[in-house]
């Protein structure tokens, strides 16, 4: 009876593995990165788009509104003590939520480049924008008057590409095969 359940639980994990591996019509790509101030601070987020139909260098610069290729970007940002004092998420479902909103992507080389602008637009937000690899600051906007730079640096980015949950999940299934028949 005992071998009747092993082969059971590795045929329908085999057979689970292999139907969630094949529903995936887009093939979402995601993205983590991170920048750090000179003085501490520092902005964490992540964006994905399908890498299908990505071309090798995008751009979105065109503010509010749905966006050429992104499909999701949310950026959070820290103070030195590594709490977080703002996060916004600046495009959802492939709509740009802000009308400041830059940012341009290499999908060759995996990098961030050019001209960004990251995070909130109104009094009391805080947003990264600049250069990126020459001049990066983190503002925090006033009720009235000139934005305030809070912290700035020479403008590197930070790129990680996090896995598929499909390929987690495939190498989960095959560890417990790997398991149970070492178990035996």
């Amino acid at each position: 009876m005992n071998k009747f359940f092993s082969t059971l639980t590795l045929t329908t994990g085999i057979a689970l593995s292999i139907a969630l591996t094949r529903i995936t019509p887009a093939q979402a790509v995601t993205f983590d990165f991170g920048w750090n101030g000179n003085g501490g601070y520092s902005a964490k987020g992540s964006f994905s788009y399908d890498e299908n139909t990505a071309p090798a260098i995008f751009a979105e610069n065109n503010g509010l509104g749905a966006t050429n290729i992104l499909q999701s970007l949310n950026v959070s940002f820290f103070d030195p003590r590594n709490n977080l004092i703002a996060a916004y998420d600046n495009v959802v479902d492939g709509i740009s939520t802000g009308q400041y909103f830059k940012f341009n992507f290499n999908t060759t080389t995996q990098e961030i480049f050019g001209s960004i602008d990251l995070g909130g637009e109104v009094a009391g937000d805080t947003y990264l924008s600049g250069t990126v690899n020459t001049n990066l600051s983190l503002y925090q906007v006033p009720q009235s008057g000139s934005d305030l730079v809070i912290d700035s640096s020479s403008g590197f980015i930070a790129i990680k590409t996090v896995p598929e949950p499909n390929s987690i999940l495939s190498l989960v299934v095959l560890s417990a095969v790997g398991i149970m028949f070492r178990i035996k």
